[in-house]
């Protein structure tokens, strides 16, 4: 029964051995040599075991209490160094806890402080973006008030850039342009309002890229749809944060009420505002061009000047407003009496005075064939009903001399001079 147990235990022992051998490479190199000592004793052991077991097996007069002493020496001090192994490791455990705790603690230390940097950081960003929202928001505001003022504007106002592109239009100017806002942006300027100036050294947006500061000019646009418009063009650098030319700002004026005012004032100033006539002003500006034109082309011209007769009575008898209708009735005759094609200008001198200028080829002076059509309107116009005045007219006709020219005051005065001539005539001849 001995001899079973002592050879399991020597089993056991060889186990013991076998595995102590194999975790030897993880063992550290300050406890090997007591691993080597603890693997011998173990050696010992199993030699004590199978000596036992061979003593008792055989019978062998060897002393079994000397072996057995034997072997309860090695395991006392193989417990000791067990103990003593124990002991070590469970040092280095409480001292690698030790250090864990420690590394645990100041890791804990850092993850505080990274943790309370990341909140910092994660404040600052929060504040950040929050401003970057206000920072949005008022930036959305601005842009809506600088369009609602950019799309009130009277005047038409795009953005050009570098490359001749529209980036941005108000509604003045696309009411302009007669095309969506949709279509200006990203076209050419020259293909949403051109100017006779596009494609030429005189273009604004070229002029303002190669260094002008301002430029302002009268230019008429062109439509798309082949309408004019008249305007007043600014354009100014366009400028991004780095002060870097980046495109040219157009302002463009229409202008065309303004022209057409310009026109009327002009017409007005030349215009009788009571016959519709040129006035002295008006005819004579004429005159003096007919007369130049008249010498560069030697060709002749004729002047016909005509007075109302007893003009004075019909103020004195009838009341200035008898006089008004003279002096009108007196315009209509004499537009009734000259083709388009012959006459260059109708004039109010002044007064009861009106002066014709016409081409012709006939004679001058009273036998001119054109004071029989007069002659026959005026008559036309007293057989009219209930009338309360005749009209009668004293008329002279002139010719301008290519080859001897005169002013065109001398001109005129001539032609005063032959229509009191005929009016000497006529008070001479029997009524």
């Amino acid at each position: 029964m001995s001899t079973a147990l002592v050879l399991v235990g020597a089993g056991f022992m060889l186990a013991s051995i076998i595995l102590n051998l194999r975790t030897r490479k993880n063992i550290p190199d300050n406890y090997q040599r007591s691993w080597i000592i603890l693997s011998g004793l173990m050696i010992s052991f199993l030699g004590g075991y199978l000596t036992f077991v061979v003593v008792q097996l055989m019978q062998l007069s060897l002393p079994i209490e000397l072996i057995t002493g034997i072997v309860f020496l090695g395991g006392a001090f193989f417990v000791f160094l067990v103990i003593k192994l124990t002991q070590n490791t469970i040092a280095e455990i409480r001292k690698g806890e030790q250090l864990l705790r420690m590394n645990h603690s100041v890791l804990e230390i850092k993850v505080e402080k990274r943790t309370r940097e990341l909140r910092a950081v994660l404040d600052d960003l929060k504040k950040e973006v929050k401003e970057r929202v206000q920072t949005a928001k008022e930036l959305e505001k601005v842009n809506a008030e600088l369009s609602q003022i950019l799309n009130m504007s009277a005047d038409g106002i795009r953005v050009v850039d570098k490359s001749f592109l529209m980036q941005r239009v108000n509604n003045t100017f696309v009411e302009m342009s007669g095309l969506s806002e949709e279509e200006l942006i990203g076209r050419h300027c020259y293909d949403g309002l051109g100017s006779p100036g596009c494609h030429t050294p005189n273009c604004p947006v070229q002029r303002i890229l190669q260094g002008e500061e301002r430029i302002e000019s009268e230019v008429t646009l062109k439509r798309n749809d082949g309408e004019q418009i008249p305007c007043i063009v600014s354009a100014y650098p366009y400028r991004n944060s780095g002060g870097e030319i980046i495109g040219v700002v157009e302002g463009l004026r229409n202008i065309s009420e303004r022209k057409k005012m310009e026109a009327r004032l002009e017409a007005m100033s030349v215009t009788d505002e009571l016959t519709g006539l040129l006035n002295r002003r008006g005819f004579f500006a004429v005159a003096e061009k007919h007369l130049e034109l008249s010498v560069r082309m030697d060709k002749a011209l004729f002047l016909l000047y005509a007075d109302i007769d007893n003009m004075k009575w019909i103020n004195d008898n009838l009341g200035h407003t008898a006089g008004d209708e003279a002096l009108v009735e007196t315009a209509s005759v004499l537009h009734n009496t000259f083709r388009k094609s012959d006459i260059i200008g109708i004039g109010r001198l002044g007064g009861d005075e009106f002066a014709v200028l016409m081409f012709s080829e006939q004679g001058t002076c009273c036998d001119h064939p054109v004071l029989d059509r007069f002659e026959e309107n005026i008559t036309k116009l007293n057989k009219q009903p209930d009338r309360k005045y005749l009209l009668s007219m004293s008329v002279g006709i002139v010719q301008y001399d290519p080859e001897r020219p005169c002013t065109t005051e001398e001109f005129i005065s001539r032609g005063d001079e032959a229509m009191y001539k005929c009016k000497r005539e006529r008070k001479r001849s029997p009524a």
